[in-house]
């Protein structure tokens, strides 16, 4: 808990990378092969048809990220639980400018609020310890038009910070420029 503190007041000091990843050197990657996905937000009753929607987007990316690292989805006994969530929050950021010094208003006082979003993901093993975790800060993403986009290029890039696939001990380099190679691709 104290490291999603760590980095949602990362991003609230306007420390704000676009990727903020964390990989227990201690975990057994080699014993990891099967996997779940929870999110305690869907499955509140209390979820928006368009929230929904958005953690469904999340959901199926996860499962795409997951494939690519030969991993399988088991909801009976996973070596791995991956948690996601998006976190949410404004603030208001006041300017104030001097106008006209000989003026009655010497000063315009200019308001606006900044809505900030991260999306979060950790992977726990059996025992629930930290294996990884990646944050994204959204605001990277709010230039793109379609959701499903963003949501796709968010978890991409969370997960270029995992670069290990099932059953193996060692990192996979080429896992780390999976979403770059699209970008690249696509141009």
């Amino acid at each position: 808990m104290k490291k999603w503190l760590y980095l949602i007041i990362l991003f609230s000091f306007g420390c704000n990378p676009k990727v903020v990843s964390y990989i227990n050197p201690k975990a057994k990657f080699v014993e990891f092969e099967t996997y779940r996905i929870v999110s305690a937000k869907l499955e509140s009753k209390n979820v928006t048809p368009d929230n929904t929607m958005i953690l469904d987007l999340i959901k199926q990316n996860i499962h795409k990220q997951m494939k690519v690292r030969s991993y399988e989805q088991s909801n009976i006994t996973p070596d791995l639980t991956l948690r996601y969530e998006i976190t949410s929050s404004t603030r208001v950021e006041n300017r104030s400018n001097q106008v006209n010094p000989y003026s009655f208003t010497p000063y315009q006082i200019n308001s606006r609020t900044i809505y900030e979003s991260v999306l979060l993901l950790e992977l726990l093993d059996s025992k629930e310890k930290l294996v990884w975790q990646g944050s994204y800060d959204l605001s990277q993403e709010k230039k793109e038009k379609k959701m499903a986009r963003a949501i796709e290029k968010a978890v991409g890039y969370i997960f270029t910070t995992y670069p290990y696939r099932a059953l193996t001990k060692d990192p996979d380099e080429a896992l780390k420029t999976i979403e770059k190679k699209k970008k690249e691709d696509a141009k």
